[in-house]
């Protein structure tokens, strides 16, 4: 196989799993909305999305999970997206500019709009939310080790990443309480704008 087919085939395999991985999104955010959230079971997601459980659980630890907005590939770039930020940038500037743009990220999907509703119905799944956060957390502090010459687990590195995460969480919690008419973007900036001033009085 040539260098070329070889790239062929793994982008066509990587397109048929993001489009697998939306249909699955897809059939479980719509059933959500249908029966709400606790009488939809993973094999009745999977028969409207016509796959397996396997293939569910290929892709999701558990039907919550669906409601996470950033998926996979959004957390395989972070930790790229945090070394190509200018070398004159903050540590805690770059954070913010790499979760903005995962932000933007996951609102360019098109089940963005309703996994929002479907949170602001039961907030009692944002701690889902949270735990999957974690892999996007682990590659924010990569992508810090790597650009400040650190090791990950350096105090400071665990730290910055796990604010930096925390203040997006944030964000999009309050973003859920105001309504999606108001830009997510106006809480995160703020957030980030306390935690560079070192969080003074409001």
């Amino acid at each position: 196989m040539t260098d070329t087919t070889a790239d062929t085939t793994c982008g066509l395999r990587e397109r048929k799993k993001r489009a697998t991985r939306q249909a699955l999104q897809h059939a479980a955010i719509r059933l959500f909305l249908e029966r709400g959230v606790e009488a939809v079971t993973v094999e009745d997601i999977c028969t409207r999305a016509e796959v397996s459980p396997r293939t569910f659980f290929n892709y999701f630890t558990a039907k919550e999970e669906v409601l996470v907005p950033w998926n996979s590939d959004i957390v395989a770039r972070t930790a790229q997206a945090v070394l190509a930020q200018p070398a004159d940038h903050s540590p805690i500037r770059v954070a913010h500019t790499v979760l903005g743009s995962a932000i933007d990220s996951a609102m360019a999907a098109p089940t963005w709009r309703d996994q929002a509703q479907v949170l602001r119905a039961h907030p009692e799944l944002m701690p889902r939310v949270v735990l999957a956060s974690r892999a996007l957390e682990a590659a924010l502090a990569d992508g810090l080790a790597q650009r400040l010459g650190r090791d990950r687990d350096d105090l400071y590195i665990r730290l910055l990443a796990s604010t930096a995460i925390t203040a997006m969480r944030t964000s999009i919690q309050s973003w859920h309480q105001a309504g999606p008419e108001v830009d997510p973007h106006e809480f995160l900036d703020r957030a980030f704008d306390l935690l560079g001033s070192g969080m003074p009085p409001d």
